[in-house]
């Protein structure tokens, strides 16, 4: 089968379009024939070198496509089923990903491959942070940084939801877009607004930056018993905080792709290209440029 593959960290001039084994699913696993695969921040951070591994390697942590085999425990998924994941090392920018079935969901028909994978991982901690991070319940006031980010954008959308007061940061296109799309969200301008002249008693605050002074001016709108939830950030000075660490799991993944079903969920998707070696290196060029309008995935 094909495969992007990385042959030196920091360096995306090695990579490469290359013809690699079929891999061979356990049990417990799903092959899937990829349609879509995300680009999301940490796989570039991967490529970089900064989380380890070994080179050579096939990046990619994110794939949706169509199940071609089951292993012999698994009783959940069928062959044709379609399906999407999250799978830390699991080799996604590839023709077929061997996919823990745990990790996997199946998308419904009116959800198309590309939308699905473009809600796996940031989406999946959006979920995780609303669930088990903030315990989130109707009436409460919740802040949430970088609310056009990937994580953000979803979170804002469940905190609705589930009938909270909401206020969220961005700026240029991200606060324009969230002010058009979501009149009833307190929209700062986190380049020249101060919003801790604006809201107090907040109940909770999302972090996805991991900055002192996000972490700080959140912490300063929160109440006694608020809940400083961080993404990024590994410890802070705060009895209130919380680090909160992605745990993927396809029941996730499940109510996302719901809310895509019936439209109360809603994604973006700044550009579709074909899975090769240059379209990577494109995709991780502009990661690392900013100024993305959503997400970038790649299909087949």
């Amino acid at each position: 089968m094909k495969a992007v593959v990385l042959h030196r960290f920091n360096d995306l001039d090695s990579l490469t379009d290359e013809e690699v084994p079929t891999p061979v699913i356990g049990r417990d696993e799903v092959l899937v024939q990829a349609q879509a695969q995300a680009v999301d921040p940490v796989d570039y951070k991967i490529a970089e070198g900064m989380l380890g591994g070994q080179v050579p390697m096939i990046l990619g942590s994110t794939v949706a496509g169509e199940v071609i085999a089951v292993g012999e425990d698994v009783t959940s998924v069928n062959v044709g089923d379609r399906v999407a994941a999250q799978v830390r090392g699991g080799a996604n920018y590839a023709e077929q990903v061997a996919v823990p079935v745990h990790l996997a969901a199946i998308i419904p028909a009116t959800v198309s491959y590309e939308e699905a994978v473009s809600v796996v991982l940031g989406g999946q901690m959006a979920y995780q942070v609303i669930e088990r991070g903030f315990n989130l319940q109707a009436g409460q006031k919740v802040l949430i940084n970088g609310g056009s980010g990937a994580v953000g954008y979803v979170a804002l959308q469940l905190a609705l939801a589930k009938g909270a007061e909401v206020a969220t940061t961005a700026s240029g296109w991200g606060a324009d877009m969230l002010r058009q799309q979501f009149p009833k969200v307190q929209v700062f301008d986190y380049k020249q607004d101060d919003f801790t002249t604006v809201l107090h008693d907040f109940d909770a605050a999302l972090d996805t930056v991991g900055s002192e002074k996000v972490l700080a001016d959140s912490a300063k709108i929160l109440t006694s018993t608020g809940k400083l939830v961080s993404i990024v950030a590994h410890q802070a000075d705060d009895p209130r905080f919380i680090s909160l660490i992605n745990k993927p799991a396809g029941e996730n993944l499940a109510h996302l792709f719901a809310g895509l079903a019936d439209g109360s969920l809603r994604t973006i998707i700044d550009q579709t290209l074909p899975l090769n070696a240059s379209n990577v290196k494109t995709a991780y060029d502009r990661i690392k440029r900013g100024g993305l309008h959503g997400k970038v995935v790649f299909t087949r």
